[in-house]
């Protein structure tokens, strides 16, 4: 049998072997206080259209938070599950960002869903509102 250090890496997503990178070089944060999509802008191409300011209107959701049952998410790393209905097992792994639609406004909400689609390349069958 190989030893640890010469089997080969699976391949796919079996988050086996799962290697997260720490940013030892942020600032740290305020006690309480929360991260936004601004903080992660660049590291999602579903963000690259957003202003600062509905960045800063979207909280995301804290590592290590189980989603809530029946509740509404948006998980900026898989863009091609856009919005989904959490089942209450799921909880935010490190690393990973979420946003909960009941912390973004309708609007900003349909704008990522149609951001979400823009990225994939397939057209949005979601309906601009009206402003109000």
């Amino acid at each position: 049998m190989a030893k640890y250090d010469e089997a080969r890496v699976p391949r796919g997503t079996s988050k086996r072997w799962e290697v997260l990178m720490s940013d030892d070089n942020a600032p740290p944060r305020p006690w309480g206080e929360r991260r936004t999509a601004r903080d992660v802008r660049t590291e999602h191409r579903v963000l690259l259209s957003f202003s600062d300011a509905d960045l800063g209107a979207m909280p995301l959701v804290p590592e290590g938070t189980r989603l809530a049952r029946g509740g509404w998410y948006l998980d900026l790393h898989n863009p091609a599950k856009a919005d989904f209905l959490a089942t209450g097992d799921e909880a935010v792994e490190p690393g990973q960002h979420v946003l909960a639609r009941k912390e973004v406004s309708a609007v900003l909400w349909d704008e990522l869903g149609r951001a979400c689609d823009g990225v994939l390349g397939r057209q949005s069958m979601r309906r601009l509102r009206p402003a109000v």
